[in-house]
């Protein structure tokens, strides 16, 4: 259960006497209320500015996982970890020291820190958390100090044509929002991802596969010179399974089972879990077999869990405010090119969606329809509200999803601040006027017919991501192009369909030229819903160094269950393919 308490409003003077108020506040707490007073009184080097702002974010996460394939325990463990997140503001909310992108690692002072973050004691001592909160507090003082005199030397040689604020004022509040711990065994969780890895012994068709089981109960407590506070408590659990393979021809065939909650009652049963796993297995056998997609263009529907994740990767994205910042080095902005500008800022009050379809994001929801919606939040990761936000009415752009870093034509933040950067949270796409799957399938011969095909296809299953069956290491510091960031994941399962109903498994389909505006031609949807939670990826765009470091959180997603598309292009794979192994594989060799 999640206990939400009233948001209480405060100037920034009630701030001083804000200890007062909360006298039984944990060690930490008094620790962080004690040292933003101090700086905000006393930082200041020589002549130089003082700040104008000053917040801390401490995430505190005690966790418990265990991943296993074949049977066999991979990695099982407890952490522990607590970690400080300082943001210090030098200048003013029109210009400061943000927004700017240097070359630099964690700034200038005795403690170094990346992405403006270091790890605190798991012991609530007092006088060492203040030494520690000091320590990060004047480096990032001292950073932020370099890097509104380079901002401000790069500026007098470039012409601003738009001036856009660095910070937005919000009023300040505070909350606590508070969910009960969940309870977890690792002894537990170790036997149960044994027991369902085993299962793969069973599938001679699977080369690899790994199942894992993760929980975390998170803590995070955030204050800043404005007077705003919050306090959060979170239970999470996901449980992911993946399995590999290869077709006869060498191409590789992956799927996954993914499930998310926020405590171990809340998941499906081992024999649940079991069906979903062993069901995986069968698909891999009968992609194994199926022949390879031909390249087409023509009716698609996304079915299902295929609609979720069209809009999750390819629309979902594009409905968050991006700003490109300001840079003093374009010799590395060549090598770590910034993320594009969106273009859809240029789009509010232009349809890119259908009439009959809108979109709106519901922190504060639960539910839908009996459904559970694992995004949700009550306050973001800058101390702002969440409230509900209607981004698209009928087809028209209203507004995109924002932090308090303003972008061109939106001023204030809708409390989407999620990790280092802006994120969705609970994303409803809703059909005004839903057809029937019966009328969508009618409708999608027609258009067969129309273009003189004698088939079409239906897309049930695109891959995510975030669920690969092999582990790959990450190059944080590799040169890389931003132009594939908007690419869609291949397809899982495709269904071919003739035109007298037949339907044939096909494998290994790509997408090709499904873009921003492919959306805008959706013909028609179902009335029926598809509920599905996703991994989203939150990400700043200071720093060239952290790219692909940014922290995942959960975002759930509602479509129409089937979407139905008059021209998408299906292609199979170029490049490349890795031959099959050479021998069985040496359990079932026998």
């Amino acid at each position: 259960m999640c206990k939400r308490f009233f948001i209480y409003v405060l100037t920034t003077a009630t701030f001083l006497t804000f200890s007062s108020v909360h006298a039984e506040d944990d060690v930490l707490q008094r620790a962080l209320r004690d040292e933003l007073a101090r700086s905000m009184q006393q930082l200041q080097l020589e002549d130089l500015e003082q700040p104008y702002f000053v917040s801390y974010l401490v995430r505190e996460v005690k966790s418990k996982g265990s991943s296993a394939t074949f049977g066999s325990l991979l990695g099982s463990g407890e952490g522990h970890s607590r970690s400080l997140t300082v943001e210090v503001r030098v200048g003013d909310y029109d210009l400061d020291n943000t927004n700017f992108r240097s070359f630099s690692f964690g700034g200038t002072g005795v403690v170094r820190m990346y992405g403006g973050s270091m790890q605190l004691p798991l012991e609530d001592d007092y006088d060492e958390l203040r030494r520690k909160i000091w320590l990060a507090t004047d480096g990032a003082y001292k950073k932020a100090l370099e890097d509104i005199a380079r901002k401000r030397a790069t500026l007098q040689n470039k012409t601003r044509t738009e001036e856009i604020p660095d910070f937005s004022r919000e009023e300040p509040a505070t909350e606590v929002e508070e969910m009960v711990p969940a309870v977890l065994d690792l002894d537990e969780l170790d036997q149960r991802v044994r027991q369902l890895s085993d299962l793969f012994r069973e599938m001679p068709d699977i080369y690899t596969s790994r199942v894992r089981l993760n929980g975390a109960n998170t803590s995070v407590y955030y204050l800043n010179s404005e007077g705003s506070s919050f306090s959060r408590t979170s239970s999470s659990l996901t449980f992911t399974a993946v399995a590999a393979t290869q077709a006869p021809d060498g191409m590789p065939l992956e799927d996954f089972v993914a499930v998310y909650s926020r405590s171990p009652e809340d998941l499906p049963s081992d024999d649940e879990l079991a069906a979903q796993i062993n069901a995986m297995g069968e698909r891999l056998k009968q992609l194994r077999q199926a022949p390879l997609v031909e390249r087409y263009t023509g009716p698609v529907i996304f079915s299902g869990q295929a609609a979720t994740e069209l809009f999750n990767q390819g629309f979902v994205p594009h409905l968050l405010s991006t700003r490109r910042t300001l840079s003093d080095n374009p010799q590395y902005e060549r090598y770590y090119p910034q993320k594009k500008e969106n273009p859809f800022l240029d789009k509010i009050g232009v349809r890119v969606l259908p009439e009959f379809l809108s979109v709106r994001a519901e922190p504060l929801m639960d539910a839908y329809k009996k459904q559970p919606l694992l995004g949700g939040y009550a306050v973001d990761d800058e101390g702002v509200p969440a409230r509900p936000v209607r981004l698209i009415r009928k087809g028209v752009l209203e507004t995109l999803l924002t932090t308090r870093t303003p972008v061109r034509g939106i001023d204030q933040s809708t409390g989407s601040r999620r990790g280092p950067g802006v994120a969705p949270s609970n994303v409803l796409v809703e059909a005004e006027k839903g057809s029937s799957e019966k009328d969508i399938r009618k409708e999608f011969f027609k258009l067969i017919k129309r273009q003189k095909k004698q088939y079409g296809y239906i897309v049930t299953h695109i891959a995510n991501p975030s669920y690969k069956a092999s582990d790959s290491q990450v190059i944080f510091f590799s040169p890389g192009s931003s132009d594939d960031e908007d690419k869609l994941a291949n397809a899982i399962f495709v269904y071919k369909v003739y035109l007298d109903g037949r339907e044939e498994l096909v494998r290994n389909a790509e997408f090709a030229g499904i873009g921003l505006y492919t959306f805008k031609d959706i013909v028609k949807v179902s009335k029926t819903h598809a509920v599905n939670t996703v991994p989203f990826r939150s990400e700043g765009n200071s720093s060239p160094f952290y790219r692909g470091r940014g922290s995942e959180v959960p975002v759930s997603i509602v479509t129409p269950r089937m979407v139905l598309f008059e021209d998408i292009t299906l292609k199979p794979p170029s490049g490349e393919i890795p031959k099959v192994p050479v021998s069985m594989h040496p359990y079932f060799d026998k």
